[in-house]
């Protein structure tokens, strides 16, 4: 039987507010009488928790292009990908050569030769200045198509500079394939473990370590050859677990940056993307100082863009950090600014929620939920927990949707909410059993809880001691390590059996900080 794409579904529920806004306006200017067909079907879509085809046919039963469904699925998710191109457009440095590139072309069709070939050799200076070598190659191209319909005495040596800059051009971006290829299979490597022994991915591992292009630092002759030899050397020492090595590749990545600037300026996510990493590393591997350093050059970097750039991007760096900033003050029991991070997110979340991407508002929610149970602010942990739900679902984001189910739990229990817990823990468990996604992690939890309802106050400790020693017997496979990165149930237990906070048991076993 044929499986229903909720391809279309997934599409819209990536959209914030304001690209849903602009869409339904692209929509009706564009599609003349259709127009209606199309919003009527995004609205039914957007509705949805949960994609359901017999749900969304029995919904717009009575029009008639339901008959032709599965077509206008197709083209209404082409019609968005359309309206999102001309309003996501960032004026970066590749998007200035393609423009200096389309000048060119327009002026040649006017004759305009000399005129042309000032546009393209602003575009040969960007293209180097940002070792952009397939930028380069086009350039080129279109440099050799003007100059071979100028007269110049002088046209053989011209012609013979241009193939020469060419073949330098095509070895360079030969040399950048390497690299790249060498960087992917470094990742394949240690995120598809699955498909190697431990003993066949170490081998592969260190085979790629000590080819020439990675092992020896001469080799990389522009900055994207360097950036794609820390990649690799950064996921080879994150597949030993050799964190604090992991984060050296990450200060070295944010010092090349930092030493090239224009790469910050034209493409600031990335820089983000690697102090949000740094910070993270930091805080795992005890490195104090450094966590501070990240964390004030994230904020120098919001402050920075803060209307100089579209505001979807500013929002997805700062959202970002302070995603960041939440799991680093609740891995490290950080009481005084979690809490003032969580006060600050209160105001500002309503402001531009639907303007965050859908994957990190539900991963802020998540770990903002972690945190306040961690706090024991229970009522406030409720309530995120209840958006965390209602945003996720089976076909968005399971595993986060299924620890808000597991959490929620906690958050009655921490309550007292026992005729609520009773009824919930039953339809929890019936849940995750007709999913077929009940695994041992969950099954020990929801035991706990059953148990844990029919028990005497005075034994919860007990039960809370036997959940702790079950816990830690479990294997360290994917499932449960993902389930403990949204929230340690193996420290709660451990906690609710020692009448402590979860923030006191997490101090009480924390590594000395650098």
């Amino acid at each position: 039987m044929k499986t229903v794409s909720d391809d279309l579904f997934r599409l819209i529920k990536s959209l914030n507010k304001s690209e849903k806004g602009y869409f339904k306006k692209y929509a009706a200017k564009n599609e003349a009488g259709s127009k209606q067909n199309y919003i009527l079907l995004f609205d039914a879509i957007d509705a949805m928790q949960e994609y359901d085809e017999e749900l969304l046919k029995k919904k717009l039963k009575n029009e008639s292009f339901v008959k032709q469904l599965p077509v206008y699925k197709v083209y209404l998710f082409n019609l968005i990908l359309r309206s999102l191109a001309p309003n996501s457009v960032i004026i970066d440095a590749g998007t200035k050569m393609k423009e200096y590139i389309e000048n060119s072309k327009i002026l040649s069709s006017k004759a305009l030769y000399r005129e042309a070939l000032k546009q393209l050799k602003k575009a040969k200076e960007l293209a180097r200045k940002f070792s952009n070598q397939i930028i380069l190659l086009e350039t080129l191209i279109a440099e050799r198509n003007i100059i071979s319909v100028m007269p110049d005495k002088n046209i053989s040596e011209i012609r013979k500079q241009l193939y020469d800059e060419q073949a330098e051009a095509l070895r360079m971006l030969g040399k950048n394939f390497e690299y790249s290829w060498l960087s992917d299979q470094m990742v394949i490597c240690v995120e598809q473990k699955g498909d190697f022994t431990d003993a066949a991915r170490g081998k592969e591992m260190d085979k790629i370590m000590q080819m020439p292009l990675i092992s020896n630092d001469s080799m990389a002759e522009d900055l994207n050859m360097e950036f794609y030899r820390l990649h690799t050397k950064l996921f080879y020492h994150l597949g030993k677990n050799d964190l604090v090595n992991v984060k050296m590749l990450l200060e070295r990545e944010i010092e090349l940056l930092e030493n090239n600037r224009h790469f910050i300026d034209h493409n600031p996510k990335n820089y983000s993307s690697a102090l949000i990493n740094y910070l993270l590393f930091s805080q795992i591997t005890g490195y104090r100082k450094d966590v501070l350093s990240a964390l004030t050059k994230l904020n120098a970097l919001r402050k920075k863009l803060k209307n100089k750039v579209p505001l979807s991007l500013q929002l997805q760096i700062s959202f970002h950090a302070a995603n960041s900033e939440m799991l680093v003050y609740r891995n490290s029991a950080d009481t005084r600014r979690g809490r003032n991070l969580v006060k600050r997110l209160e105001s500002e979340l309503p402001k531009y929620g639907n303007e965050i991407p859908p994957q990190l508002r539900i991963s802020l929610l998540s770990n903002i939920a972690s945190f306040l149970v961690m706090d024991r602010s229970f009522d406030s942990a409720l309530k995120f927990n209840n958006r965390l739900t209602e945003e996720s679902g089976l076909n968005f984001k399971s595993d986060v949707y299924l620890f808000g189910r597991l959490l929620n739990l906690v958050i009655h229990y921490g309550l007292d909410n026992f005729d609520l817990l009773e009824y919930n823990v039953e339809n929890t468990y019936k849940f995750f059993r007709e999913k077929n996604v009940l695994k041992k992690a969950e099954s020990i939890i929801l035991t706990h809880f059953k148990r844990l309802i029919k028990a005497e106050p005075k034994e919860h400790k007990e039960l809370f001691k036997e959940l702790h020693f079950n816990l830690n017997k479990l294997p360290a496979d994917n499932n449960t390590q993902s389930l403990y990165s949204m929230f340690n149930f193996t420290v709660w237990a451990k906690a609710e059996s020692a009448g402590i906070t979860m923030f006191e048991e997490t101090r009480k076993t924390q590594k000395p900080i650098n």
